[in-house]
């Protein structure tokens, strides 16, 4: 199993129906005029949702100052970029040579979003939610630690 797409989808437990929807999530607009904005934004959108339910769920006796700032934390472009790296979406963006992919590491974290918005696309909200505690909160991050 050469084809990195299948190897991304392997690591994330998730196997799309629509394999374009993972190369537009991968593609940066400095490659091409069809890109992930869209997706991007709509990933954007629904992480924020999904993270807010996981955390509203989790932390029930909390109040919403603790819940917006934990959700902060893990939605904050930084953090997106560290998952992206983990999963492995900076090996795999599409993105023109002129890029400076290395200084300009935002593209990975938007690249993310962009992968959430095409997961939400492909199979719907309770697949995302689901890809988002397995794969990315369980895998990735110490809740209750971030929470601290």
């Amino acid at each position: 199993m050469s084809d990195p797409l299948l190897i991304l989808q392997k690591r994330i437990g998730y196997t799309f129906k629509d394999t374009a929807l993972l190369t537009l999530a991968l593609t940066h607009r400095s490659f091409s005029g069809r890109n992930n904005e869209r997706l991007e934004f709509l990933g954007d959108a629904i992480l924020n949702s999904v993270v807010t339910d996981i955390l509203y769920r989790r932390y029930e006796n909390q109040r919403e100052g603790f819940l917006t700032n934990t959700r902060s934390k893990i939605v904050k472009r930084e953090s997106l970029n560290q998952l992206a790296f983990d999963i492995g979406l900076d090996k795999l963006m599409l993105a023109s040579r002129h890029t400076n992919q290395h200084t300009n590491n935002s593209i990975y974290g938007n690249a993310l979003e962009a992968l959430m918005g095409a997961i939400y696309l492909d199979y719907g909200y309770k697949k995302c939610k689901r890809f988002v505690e397995q794969r990315l909160i369980k895998t990735f991050i110490d809740l209750d630690q971030l929470a601290q």
